[in-house]
């Protein structure tokens, strides 16, 4: 046998290489690159230096947030709303509101009301000082009172102050306030901010308050710095306040993003979902806007209570908050704000059940005889009636409609009637409708009196449900006006004169990292904020 020549192998090999050389490259890019490939899924393959970063976090000393451009920061004077809110920051009231709208005090150590008389024996905590160090007392208050009324009608708080009739000291720290009608002497018109009488100017655009924080620095086009006043008699904030003057709001969220503003409140409907799609953080806030269904009582058949029950069970409030208000709303078991004076509030007092309510109408006499799918009264008359809508009224026009649909699917046959504005409010007025579509918007006082009158819009008249709203509008105490809106609460839900289909919210949206005990109100968008504290985002390049 003959031995293989190893020359003319080597020969041959070569040739083979030669030949195949192309193929041979992209077998060895290709198995390359499946051995990094594996690398990588089981984490083998490292990043280089230059791709390296390091993620840290730092908590901030400093809160940023939005403002708009200000005529003025006094707040007795100005209407901005920006200084409406910030100036809570920075004064004391007498009585501030908690929460669920009761009546807490402020600058008040203890107090005594005389229901008859519509006044109030104060007695003021000896502790509380302006941030300049001077004592507050009842001549601060007095002044306060004296300037508002002099400012007149033009001032934010005219309407509270203007109807107090006088103010009696004896001493520093006791004072009585009488106020001009007993029946229109509620604890909650004294929660205007007391400025001191040594320093307020009305010409100065700052003036000093014996609130949380103290205006350290301010440029009208670009920043107002709040710092914690050192002789605040509450707790001490732990962090600074920098307001950013900003042309235009709508920008606000996209600065969040930066980490350029850390906190806001949004009344925008689709604020919510605008701030989850940049990653914020949002909580909801109850506002002081309610939607409402308004039935006429001069309709003898909206004056029938079953008819009126009927109506609200056949309505779907929770479909139309999350259809026709974008998810931007909170049920509620009365006209009154959610959870009013620390009731508890059980959402829609009542909710759909076309079973409930179709039981309801026929005890009210109303079949449908001729099973023609709508119900006929005694006579054989269909029941028919319209919903009154203001095409101003933004998303109103689809939830009328929505609201005509499930009244249909009970029999009552509802068309919905269209009107501009000034239609609208004059057919309200003059009481030319069935059922009307409205929204209210309620200061923190929640003064509910124009809607319970005598000769009001629906023609509703009861005196014991008079005497209650009256009530609350008197001289007092936090504990007493509770126990009167107990007995006036279940009246409303069973005679039901307005239904309220709910409470429009706000967004408190927040950058990622933050935290706060509570969240702020709709009347108060910055309470609470001594505890609130973020975390800023470092991100930081490895060394090459």
């Amino acid at each position: 046998m003959l031995k293989q020549n190893k020359g003319n192998r080597s020969n041959r090999i070569f040739d083979f290489l030669h030949r195949n050389i192309i193929i041979i490259i992209i077998a060895v890019v290709v198995l390359a690159g499946a051995i990094s490939t594996v690398a990588i899924v089981r984490g083998d393959a490292g990043t280089s230096q230059e791709e390296q970063e390091t993620v840290t976090y730092e908590k901030m000393s400093r809160i940023y947030l939005a403002m708009s451009q200000v005529q003025t920061l006094n707040p007795l004077t100005s209407n901005d709303r920006d200084v409406y809110y910030i100036s809570q920051l920075m004064f004391s009231s007498l009585f501030r509101l908690d929460e669920t709208l009761n009546v807490e005090p402020e600058l008040v150590k203890s107090y005594t009301v005389n229901t008859q008389e519509g006044s109030v024996l104060l007695k003021l905590r000896k502790d509380a000082k302006f941030s300049d160090g001077s004592s507050l007392t009842a001549n601060d208050v007095r002044a306060t009172i004296n300037a508002v009324l002099n400012i007149g009608a033009s001032s934010p708080y005219y309407a509270y102050v203007s109807k107090i009739d006088s103010v009696v000291a004896s001493g520093n720290y006791t004072m009585t306030i009488t106020f001009e009608n007993p029946q229109d002497a509620s604890l909650d018109n004294l929660v205007f901010p007391i400025i001191s009488a040594a320093s307020y100017d009305t010409e100065d655009d700052r003036t000093i308050g014996s609130g949380p924080y103290y205006c350290a620095s301010y440029d009208a086009t670009k920043t107002l710095d709040l710092k914690p006043n050192k002789y605040y008699f509450g707790e001490q904030p732990d962090n600074k306040l920098q307001f950013k003057v900003l042309p235009d709001q709508s920008r606000t969220t996209g600065l969040m993003t930066m980490e350029a503003i850390t906190a806001s409140v949004s009344r925008e409907q689709n604020a919510d979902a605008d701030a989850e799609d940049k990653d914020l953080t949002v909580q909801k806030i109850s506002s002081g806007e309610m939607e409402y269904l308004g039935y006429n009582f001069k309709n003898k058949i909206l004056a029938k209570k079953e008819v009126r029950q009927a109506i609200a069970k056949a309505i779907d409030a929770k479909s139309l908050i999350h259809d026709n208000y974008g998810g931007s709303g909170i049920l509620s078991d009365s006209l009154y704000f959610p959870g009013f004076l620390g009731t508890e509030n059980k959402g829609d007092a009542y909710e759909l059940d076309q079973k409930g309510a179709a039981d309801l109408l026929e005890q009210a006499g109303y079949r449908d005889v001729n099973e023609d799918g709508l119900l006929e009264d005694q006579e054989g008359k269909k029941v028919s009636l319209t919903i009154l809508v203001n095409t101003n009224g933004g998303n109103r026009e689809d939830t009328a409609s929505s609201i005509a649909a499930s009244l249909k699917e009970i029999g009552i046959d509802v068309s919905v009637k269209r009107a501009d504005w000034q239609t609208y409010k004059t057919a309200i007025a003059e009481g030319a409708f069935d059922l009307y579509l409205g929204g209210y918007q309620f200061d923190k006082k929640f003064d509910l009196r124009t809607l319970f009158r005598r000769g009001n819009a629906v023609g509703y008249d009861n005196q014991q449900v008079r005497t209650y709203v009256n009530q609350l509008e008197t001289c007092l105490s936090a504990e007493e006006q509770k126990a009167v809106y107990e007995k006036l609460k279940p009246l409303l839900t069973d005679e039901l004169p307005y239904y309220c289909l709910c409470y429009k919210t706000y967004a408190f949206i927040t950058v990622p990292r933050f935290s706060a005990q509570g969240i702020p109100t709709f009347f108060d968008i910055y309470r609470g904020c001594e505890t609130w504290s973020w975390e800023r985002t470092m991100v930081t390049d490895a060394v090459s």
